[in-house]
């Protein structure tokens, strides 16, 4: 506990170093935050029909800010890995596994606790305790997701900021099946975002979401083992 204590100092203080790092993981949380509680309301007065579609910005915004810490994450391992920390763990107390699921779980449970509270904002009573903490684990997923995906598939932080662009463009696509009234929205199902989306839809009108949940926690799995071998095959192999 106190070599994971004395880690959690040490990315801390890296993070601070960094003006973007720091904005992204304390002040666009508090920002999409008070969006969400204040700006959006308002925008519904003014234009009506956002008022139909208000779920899905507010799970849009906090997709946003939750795959925005998964590029934080993602960040200090490219500059851990440039500086050869990652290497030298083989030989550490700590470990490259307990290492990877530290770092994962603390984005994890940031991205938990944001994506809850932007579910709890007015506008989302349909969801009951229960489906709100699930689909808060679901959007919060996406966070590890971001960090491996950039870690493993960028060679620098330049290039890791243009994988998080194009990344990010594919998680939203899923928010187009909502304007789609055919099976051609299923096609947007690979990526898992689409069915934290429509389960997060189906409990807001009371209908059952349980294949929805289950093709959710199945698609993401999936996606965070592949990536999690990428990453170990790419950096320890």
């Amino acid at each position: 506990m106190q070599k994971l204590l004395r880690l959690a100092r040490l990315d801390l203080r890296m993070i601070l170093r960094e003006q973007m790092l720091w904005f992204m993981l304390f002040v666009a949380p508090g920002l999409q935050f008070s969006m969400a509680l204040l700006l959006l309301p308002w925008l519904e007065q003014r234009f009506p029909i956002m008022t139909d579609y208000h779920s899905l910005i507010v799970m849009l915004m906090t997709l946003q800010v939750d795959t925005s810490i998964g590029f934080v994450l993602a960040s200090m391992l490219l500059d851990e890995r440039d500086e050869e920390v990652l290497t030298a763990l083989r030989a550490m107390p700590v470990g490259v596994n307990t290492f990877l699921i530290y770092r994962l779980g603390i984005g994890t449970i940031m991205a938990v606790l944001f994506a809850y509270a932007m579910l709890s904002t007015p506008g989302l009573e349909g969801l009951g305790l229960a489906s709100r903490f699930t689909a808060a684990l679901l959007f919060a997923s996406t966070a590890p997701i971001t960090t491996l995906a950039l870690a493993t598939f960028s060679s620098n932080k330049v290039e890791g900021l243009a994988v998080y662009k194009g990344l990010s463009l594919i998680l939203i696509l899923p928010a187009c099946s909502f304007f789609m009234g055919s099976w051609v929205q299923y096609t947007l199902g690979f990526v898992p975002v689409y069915w934290s989306l429509h389960f997060v839809a189906k409990v807001l009108v009371g209908e059952p979401g349980g294949l929805e949940l289950f093709m959710a926690l199945l698609t993401h799995g999936l996606v965070l083992w592949i990536l999690f071998r990428l990453f170990k095959r790419r950096v320890f192999s």
